[in-house]
């Protein structure tokens, strides 16, 4: 899909997001800031906008890109949205009205109008919701996924264990008043709330191709399921552009230490992780009794799942690791349990762009479409996983593994493959400013 048929090539942009795109030091920052070094050496950085809506106060460091703040709506302006906009019309999803204001509608519009950018990029539906009541511009949804998928397999994940689901709002949460994020917290809550978001999300998915040129997921499975359920034509794949530093070769020494990667923040995140701890012990230390997980992300060194004691000296809680190499290179593999959550896992990418096999569970590896051919052994029981651990544990099949996943990650899923996604989909030349100013030079 292209948005450029009936107009020019870009030659500005502007991003619009509520993510804070610095410090990159998660999944989502990773990805936005994907996208915005191609939009740099495309168009040239004095031509790349960032509008966040956030605090203002917030000490940020220098950018490259022209940065923008718009200081996010007030407790009040959340609970007066809330309070309208999901029961009434235009019927929002709770996460796109504990982000509305009207004040923020109109700072944007002056934001915006100044700026005045060839393609605006708004970041998910939440920021979308103010694209309907701004004037008409070329513009796409970065839609990141599909967010009602994501409450499907949390709402079945309680269905089949009903053990209690932390944080189950995840990232959104953090928007809401404090008082609606304690009761949402609680277990007789967020079961309902899960139900109606699911609803609510889905109505405003299904709507939102309508009011873009593009609608962007970085899933190709979900972007073909949305367009399925729209009949929209201008629903695309823009995966995850991750750049791998140039990573030191592995040295893999047979070792069955394992990575868990990811902030225990995240619902998905800590509730595969509490499964796989409080699940498989038995079969793994059976099959590898000299296994280790280093688990690595934010949270794990204060608040690591209770079932991590029984492991004893098995796994280790490293926090955040500022440079993945120092954990990955010498590791057998990556560890990724996931039951439940939706898009596309980028901790699975930074394994694969490293030549590091991969041991998932299913939910693991959405919207990947990877298999051992790639590098990635997936299983969906604690014992089957069991097995593959052990595999990937002995020398030959960890190279074997290892040289499938630097395979998989130079075919499909490197920067220079994503590009050419990103280059389609915004409307950008496919050629670095830089280079093209130099050859006009010459």
């Amino acid at each position: 899909m292209s948005i450029v048929s009936r107009q020019s090539l870009a030659t500005s942009a502007v991003l619009i997001t509520a993510t804070e795109p610095e410090p990159r030091s998660f999944g989502k920052q990773v990805v936005l800031g994907g996208l915005l070094d191609h939009l740099c050496r495309r168009l040239g950085a004095d031509r790349v906008h960032v509008v966040v809506i956030g605090r203002p106060d917030l000490q940020r460091s220098a950018t490259s890109y022209h940065l923008h703040v718009v200081a996010k709506p007030s407790a009040a302006d959340q609970v007066r949205a809330v309070a309208t906009r999901v029961v009434l019309p235009p019927h929002s999803s709770l996460q796109e009205a504990a982000l509305w204001s009207p004040r923020v509608l109109g700072d944007l519009r002056r934001v915006l109008a100044g700026i005045d950018a060839d393609v605006e990029i708004w970041d998910t539906m939440r920021l979308g919701q103010y694209a309907r009541a701004l004037p008409r511009r070329r513009r796409v949804l970065y839609a990141d996924d599909l967010f009602s998928l994501r409450y499907a397999s949390m709402l079945e994940r309680i269905r089949t264990d009903r053990t209690r689901l932390v944080n189950p709002l995840g990232e959104f949460g953090r928007l809401l008043p404090g008082p609606a994020r304690r009761i949402a917290a609680q277990p007789w809550a967020y079961r309902p709330l899960l139900q109606l978001e699911r609803w609510l999300t889905a109505r405003s998915e299904d709507a939102a191709p309508s009011a873009f040129d593009g609608t962007a997921l970085v899933s190709a499975e979900e972007a073909a399921l949305l367009a399925s359920r729209t009949g929209s034509s201008t629903i695309a794949t823009l995966p995850p552009l991750v750049s791998v530093p140039a990573a030191r070769p592995r040295r893999f020494d047979g070792s069955p230490t394992f990575v868990f990667l990811g902030g225990l923040d995240f619902p998905p995140n800590r509730d595969g992780l509490t499964w796989f701890l409080g699940q498989a012990r038995e079969a793994v230390l059976a099959a590898v009794p000299d296994f280790r997980l280093l688990v690595v992300g934010r949270g794990s060194e204060h608040a690591m799942p209770a079932e991590a004691a029984a492991w004893g000296e098995h796994v280790q809680a490293r926090g955040w690791v500022a440079d993945l190499d120092d954990v990955l290179v010498t590791a057998a593999g990556l560890l990724s349990p996931l039951r439940m959550g939706s898009g596309t896992k980028i901790k699975v990418l930074e394994a694969l762009g490293r030549g590091l096999p991969v041991v998932a569970t299913p939910h693991g590896v959405l919207g990947l479409g990877v298999d051992r051919s790639d590098g990635c052994l997936v299983a969906a029981t604690p014992q089957e996983l069991a097995r593959l651990l052990a595999e990937a544990a002995q020398a030959e099949p960890n190279g074997v593994l290892s040289r499938a996943a630097a395979a998989a990650w130079a075919e499909r899923f490197s920067p220079a493959v994503a590009a050419r996604a990103y280059d389609e989909v915004l409307g950008l030349s496919g050629q670095d400013r830089n280079r093209r100013v130099a050859g006009a030079a010459a």
